[in-house]
């Protein structure tokens, strides 16, 4: 799901003052990568990157939790619209083109020209209506990023570029490369005043000004993480992360059992909850990690279905290194794709080694090793 991405594009389509309003820019402060930032410490939310290594940190972006709610959406909003479209469509246009009228599925060629001075009358405003109203629901409200698009978006901190890597549809920004010294953090996505400020779901935003002070159009905006339902308190320690991730890099390998309030360095092995499937997840992989209902989950994936999953293109995957998470979890640091492929038997004895070896129990690592090659 691509919402807060298309909103912003629209509106930095129509103009300047829109697209900095859709951002909060000019009601907070702007958080260089030099600058440590509010938070005392440093942290991920959980669920949110598809992988950590040396050589970078990829995070998915806000949304993918609520996306459930554009296939519950369609049974209130399309399949009404659709049904009324139709029974115009049946009672005004179809006599004229074959000479019959169509009452909901059935066709009669037994009719008169009061049927469809009928549909024109009383049809007609209702489907014109309800085109509008499918406009809205897809174009004005953003739920056509929740279809035959790409399931997620990626955004990929690269400490050995020094750049950000982002896929996204193209009528969200489209894929594109960033310096990470050019972005700023803004922490508070609504402004105070918003008509709707308490029904927006608050992220992370990273924010470049425009590298052309005469080109206002250069400007862009990267959305990073995952949904932040407590807003610049989950932002802040994020930034922190993020921030120091690419600065200083991994300093420990792992975070202590009770780390202090104060806490800011980087785990080398992140435990398993802080990440989320790289890949189309099934009902079971996205149950696994949202812990949903069944209603939610259905819906769920009658969006995901239609969607297809973003690759890197091939020019940017040598840029790392290390590979990509898809194809070599354990190496990537790709910890919920290594589990997944674990439990369906896809990695190899020396990748199993490998990955329960900072990611298992003594037990699970004593039996891979005692596995046949």
């Amino acid at each position: 799901m691509f919402n807060a991405e298309y909103g912003y594009a629209r509106m930095r389509r129509k103009s300047k003052e829109k697209a900095h309003r859709e951002l909060n820019v000019d009601q907070q402060q702007h958080w260089r990568t030099t600058e440590r930032g509010k938070a005392r410490t440093a942290y991920l939310p959980q669920r949110s990157a598809y992988a950590q290594n040396q050589a970078y940190l990829e995070l998915c972006n806000p949304g993918w939790d609520m996306q459930w709610r554009a296939g519950f959406g369609n049974l209130g909003v399309v399949l009404p619209a659709l049904f009324i479209i139709w029974s115009w469509y049946g009672h005004c246009i179809h006599p004229l083109l074959f000479d019959e009228l169509i009452f909901i599925w059935h066709s009669t060629l037994d009719f008169d020209s009061s049927d469809m001075w009928f549909g024109w009358l009383v049809l007609f405003p209702f489907a014109a209506g309800c085109a509008v109203l499918l406009y809205g629901w897809f174009y004005g409200m953003g739920m056509r990023t929740s279809f035959f698009t790409f399931a997620r978006g990626r955004v990929r901190f690269n400490r050995i570029t020094r750049k950000v890597y982002v896929l996204r549809p193209a009528y969200c920004g489209g894929n594109r490369i960033f310096e990470w010294d050019n972005l700023v953090a803004l922490m508070r996505r609504v402004p105070d005043d918003h008509p709707m400020a308490s029904q927006i779901i608050g992220s992370l935003v990273l924010y470049q000004p425009p590298t052309d002070p005469g080109d206002w159009l250069s400007e862009d905006a990267i959305f990073a993480g995952p949904s932040l339902y407590l807003g610049e308190l989950q932002a802040a320690p994020m930034w922190e992360y993020i921030r120091l991730y690419m600065e200083e890099g991994p300093t420990i390998d792992a975070v202590p059992q009770n780390p202090p309030d104060d806490f800011r360095q980087i785990p080398r092995f992140l435990p398993e909850r802080y990440f989320t499937y790289c890949g189309m997840p099934s009902a079971w992989q996205y149950g696994l990690e949202q812990r949903p209902g069944l209603m939610e989950t259905t819906f769920h994936m009658m969006s995901q279905v239609t969607c297809t999953w973003p690759r890197f293109p091939p020019e940017w995957e040598s840029d790392s290194g290390m590979g990509e998470p898809e194809d070599r979890p354990v190496q990537t640091g790709a910890v919920m794709t290594a589990l997944v492929y674990r439990a369906q038997g896809r990695l190899s004895k020396q990748d199993e080694v490998a990955f329960l070896t900072h990611w298992g129990t003594e037990e699970a690592l004593a039996e891979a090793m005692k596995r046949p090659d």
